[in-house]
């Protein structure tokens, strides 16, 4: 018998969830406008929202393996697409950067350092301190643009190399950061890790999927990506992508027989416990947008989302006690804004900070956190022309209301 009673109150807490809030509004949400699902992920979530439904039709015991759905040729056509060798979906971008490590860790047992740039997402670390490694930063410029100076990676490995004998495990770039929406261009980072034959892997949580890469120009050895930030996943879901230089590494097949049973399991891959857990909608909805992913990722659509970014920049600009946070113009559409004025606002309203998120969504505008006006985020990633003109205008016209401008 269970010890929780079925009943209304029970089923009315858990049974009438809703959330339509993407037709009624604009979502300018920094994290979520990257993985907005497709229309096509969409209906394919409703087919296999099921756990397990991609294993339907899976003949030979690996995830990677399902040729119907066509899982094996999508893992091959996102290679291409990445231009790396090899990819595999995990649970995330934060497993994908804890998985290379652990890999590297295994193949490199005296090298204790990983390099990161300063402006690294926290779960970076985390994979770091997760596999008993130690840290070393690259630093930034600071208020307002925190630039990062990528020449320094080359001085912190020779510096690493001195005090340790040893060369760094890994260096990790963030190709676009969670903070600032800063772009990092990996080419020169990846010729400086070419130089001192360390592996290079570029945390891509926030660009693939938005800006073009190309892993073997900017010798990339391995990828991280997030499906729900940046491909229009359900998720959770990420890709590793790695060179083939350590696939063996990566694939290690499973070696163990039980002593009784004689049970073996030779087809599972130890790395990702078998098959990674995306059994379901998470990979399928990234299956069904990755078309889209394809042609919004062309030049020509990456400039005009570039474009809207800077359209709402340069509007806000002229409202005083402004500051755009990061490099400009910006190349990724997630912005940081530092709102001082709002905040003056929020110290005398009897809302306090929570009067900014009530006027944007007054104005049919949703995404910004709740209860702050020290700083704003934003992304207008995907947005229509005429909805990003809104955003700008309500961002004056809230500044009109209380007198700022």
């Amino acid at each position: 018998m269970t010890n929780l009673e079925y009943n209304n109150e029970l089923k009315q807490k858990y049974t009438h969830f809703s959330r339509d809030l993407n037709e009624k509004f604009i979502n300018i949400h920094p994290i979520q406008r990257g993985g907005i699902l497709t229309k096509e992920a969409y209906k394919a979530l409703v087919a296999y929202g099921d756990g397990y439904s991609l294993c339907d039709n899976c003949l030979k015991g690996r995830i990677d393996k399902i040729e119907n759905p066509p899982v094996a040729d999508f893992l091959n056509d996102m290679a291409k697409f990445l231009n790396i060798d090899n990819i595999m979906p995990t649970a995330a971008a934060r497993e994908s950067k804890k998985i290379a490590m652990e890999v590297l860790s295994n193949k490199y047992p005296n090298r204790k350092t990983v390099i990161v740039d300063s402006l690294a997402h926290y779960t970076t670390y985390l994979a770091i301190e997760t596999n008993n490694l130690k840290v070393k930063e690259v630093t930034n410029s600071g208020y307002p643009e925190y630039d990062l100076n990528l020449e320094q990676y080359r001085d912190i490995i020779k510096e690493v190399l001195e005090e340790e004998d040893e060369l760094p495990l890994l260096v990790v770039l963030t190709h676009v950061d969670y903070k600032y929406g800063n772009y990092n261009n990996p080419e020169l980072v990846g010729k400086i890790c070419n130089e001192f034959d360390i592996p290079f892997l570029l945390n891509t949580a926030y660009s693939s999927g938005i800006l073009p890469i190309d892993c073997k120009q900017s010798d990339v050895d391995f990828i991280a990506c997030s499906g729900h930030k940046s491909m229009s996943a359900s998720g959770p879901i990420g890709l590793l992508g790695f060179k083939k230089e350590f696939f063996d590494d990566v694939m290690v097949h499973s070696k163990i027989q039980g002593n009784i049973t004689n049970k073996s399991f030779p087809n599972k891959i130890c790395t990702f416990n078998g098959c990674p857990p995306v059994y379901g909608a998470p990979l399928i909805t990234l299956m069904a947008s990755f078309p889209e992913i394809v042609r919004r990722t062309q030049n020509k659509y990456v400039q005009e989302e570039s474009e809207k970014a800077n359209y709402v920049i340069e509007k806000i600009q002229e409202i005083p006690d402004i500051q755009v946070l990061g490099k400009l113009p910006k190349i990724h559409p997630l912005t940081n804004v530092e709102t001082k004025a709002f905040n003056k606002v929020a110290d005398s309203h009897p809302r306090r900070g929570f009067f900014l998120r009530d006027e944007f969504k007054e104005r049919g505008i949703i995404g910004m956190l709740p209860g702050i006006s020290t700083e704003i985020k934003f992304n207008t990633y995907g947005l229509s022309w005429s909805q990003v003109e809104h955003f700008a205008d309500s961002i004056l016209d809230i500044a009109k209301k209380y007198n700022i401008i």
